[in-house]
């Protein structure tokens, strides 16, 4: 389904022609409310007041990477005449259906289209907001690259609260995101093309749009911060590395990355494992059919085209039908990414240098280890009838069955524990803190944090052992959303405790948009209306410091009734977290298959 684009004329057409006489984009209306009409420099946008926030929805950075322009570098968007309706959200990018536990169903999402270049744009309300300078906060969803959109994220809290400008960006997901293969490049000819980055390019472009049009809407492109989850830190840090970012942006935050950028090579064994799938989707074939078939392709220079008109949710369909959709890592092509990778840049300093937060989650991994209950069960992990999966029934309560039926030996309950903290830490060791002592090597203003709450002593039970402060736990605390990781451990006991822990993290997160400093106290409000943050005592955000027992990450954690937030000096290595993981599976008695199953979650290796 495509998203139409849809003109109001007459009365709209009349508030814009007053507006000539004005300055651009409000007026107060006699009702007492706002004109929501913004002009930029591709027409005029009329979005929406909802709470105290301006809205605007499916507003385009970009033409629609459709047809001729699948697998390009995303073009300026066309104008248009008249007044275009922003009040609705933009279609999804194309992607499989996923439910609200991040399982991938074998039906393409009916919401979603390749037509999806778009952003969502929250501020505060106020009149005459277009003389505002605000501080603009870009939020690059997460999703593994192959899933996720704008429609997840309502950065009305997050606007109203923190004074800031909201851009939520969408993004060209999956194979149409990321695809190397010379079929479908022009042997030099558009070396930006050429990358497969195409999701990389649709986030500069996106930041370009910004850099063009943000002040319209009373933001300040001078001051821009790039936050991003899981897939979105990841990209958010191809923006900190890639030369395209140069400019753009001026400070970044990534939260729970656990993605790193892959060579050329790597890439284009991923294309034609999709490739491959597809045409065995399509044909009707086996697996050796298919690659002859795509060699074959390849070889008469037919590929491209036989690429180019198959549907794109065919390839997401193929790819589930024949494995499961991979996670999608941009390539390090050289030109879009430097060859080698971050790590490279990071040591010889060419990047771009601006402050930076870095941060993960206590229990990263126990957020997919039920979904892994096909792998683990084999193993004969848990010991009992059930599996893994059947935790998430648990919490559903959908069963007549509890945590104890499913881990029914403290053995099973120790190998899960084990297997979620040692992932997790391997998590943190890798995409934090190695790449914050790298980056203090070279700047300043390097900050890490870690997450902790929702396990014992402040999420629900079952849920604190479950899943604890799980991937993905601490969007709703930088966001100020209302509802938990999969919508279990905001509760009525904890809401004191947790309302402190979220209104903190907002704050430091506040201040670090408008000054790059977190502890920068309340410069960001004067004349600002609502004052949420006023009395609310913080402790110092120390920068990492690579001096051993110094102070080097903030932890985020919460009671039942107040905050609990301290800096810690641990840091942690992949090789350490790699000792100390066999030590405990010795300690716990764990079996040859216990350890193998538990070894899954050792996502990362050294850099």
């Amino acid at each position: 389904m495509r998203i139409k684009t849809t003109f109001i004329h007459f009365s709209y057409i009349l508030a814009s022609v007053l507006c000539l006489a004005l300055p651009w984009t409000t007026t107060a209306m006699a009702s007492g409310g706002y004109h929501t009409v913004v002009k930029t420099d591709y027409g005029l946008l009329k979005g929406y007041i909802s709470n105290d926030v301006m809205v605007w929805k499916g507003v385009p950075y970009a033409k629609a990477p459709v047809d001729g322009l699948r697998w390009k570098a995303p073009q300026a968007p066309s104008r248009w005449q008249g007044i275009r309706d922003a009040t609705k959200p933009a279609n999804k990018c194309t992607q499989l259906k996923t439910t609200d536990d991040w399982i991938r169903t074998g039906v393409v999402d009916a919401d979603s289209s390749e037509d999806c270049l778009y952003v969502d744009i929250y501020r505060p309300a106020r009149p005459a907001f277009h003389h505002e300078k605000l501080p603009v906060y870009v939020w690059i969803h997460g999703g593994s690259n192959n899933f996720g959109s704008a429609m997840q994220y309502d950065g009305s809290a997050l606007a109203d609260r923190s004074n800031v400008v909201v851009v939520v960006v969408q993004y060209r997901l999956g194979p149409l995101g990321w695809l190397y293969h010379p079929s479908i490049q022009t042997g030099g000819a558009d070396v930006l093309s050429d990358s497969g980055n195409f999701g990389t390019l649709d986030h500069a472009r996106a930041l370009k749009w910004i850099r063009g049009n943000i002040d319209a809407f009373g933001g300040d492109p001078r001051n821009v911060l790039v936050t991003g989850e899981s897939a979105g830190a990841h990209n958010t840090m191809n923006m900190v590395i890639s030369p395209l970012g140069k400019g753009l942006f001026h400070k970044a935050m990534s939260q729970s990355g656990g993605m790193a950028t892959i060579p050329t090579t790597a890439g284009r064994v991923q294309a034609n494992d999709i490739i491959d799938k597809l045409i065995r989707y399509k044909e009707n074939v086996d697996a050796a059919t298919a690659a002859a078939r795509r060699q074959a392709m390849e070889s008469d220079a037919t590929l491209g085209a036989y690429l180019r008109t198959s549907s794109a949710g065919d390839f997401f369909l193929a790819m589930l039908k024949y494995g499961s959709v991979p996670t999608f890592s941009a390539f390090e092509d050289g030109t879009v990414l430097p060859a080698g990778g971050w790590m490279p840049a990071i040591r010889a300093g060419n990047y771009n240098k601006m402050p930076i937060i870095l941060g993960s989650n206590e229990y990263e991994s126990k957020s997919f280890m039920p979904l892994y209950a096909a792998y683990v069960k084999p193993l004969g992990v848990p010991s009992g009838s059930y599996t893994w999966f059947n935790l998430m029934n648990v919490l559903k309560q959908d069963m007549a069955i509890t945590l104890y039926d499913v881990l029914p030996t403290q053995h099973d309950r120790d190998v899960y524990e084990v297997a979620g903290l040692y992932g997790s830490r391997n998590w943190k060791a890798k995409f934090v803190d190695t790449v914050a002592h790298e980056l203090v090597g070279v700047q300043n203003h390097v900050y890490a944090y870690l997450f902790k709450w929702g396990g014992v002593g402040s999420g629900p039970s079952p849920f604190d052992f479950i899943y604890g402060a799980g991937h993905a736990a601490e969007i709703p605390f930088f966001f100020g959303g209302d509802k938990g990781l999969f919508g279990y451990p905001f509760v009525a006991a904890n809401e004191a405790g947790r309302k402190q822990l979220q209104y903190a993290m907002m704050k430091y997160l506040a201040n670090f948009a408008w000054t790059g400093n977190p502890n920068y106290y309340d410069a960001y409000h004067p004349g600002a209306g609502k004052h949420h943050f006023h009395h609310l005592y913080l402790p110092k955000w120390k920068e990492w410091t690579n001096t051993a027992g110094a102070p080097k990450a903030l932890v985020f954690d919460a009671d039942f009734d107040s905050a609990k937030i301290s800096m810690t000096a641990d840091e942690l290595t992949v090789e350490g977290v790699t000792a100390a993981f066999e030590a405990a599976m010795t300690t716990y008695g764990m079996t040859p298959a216990e350890k193998a199953a538990s070894r899954i979650f050792q996502f990362s290796k050294p850099w």
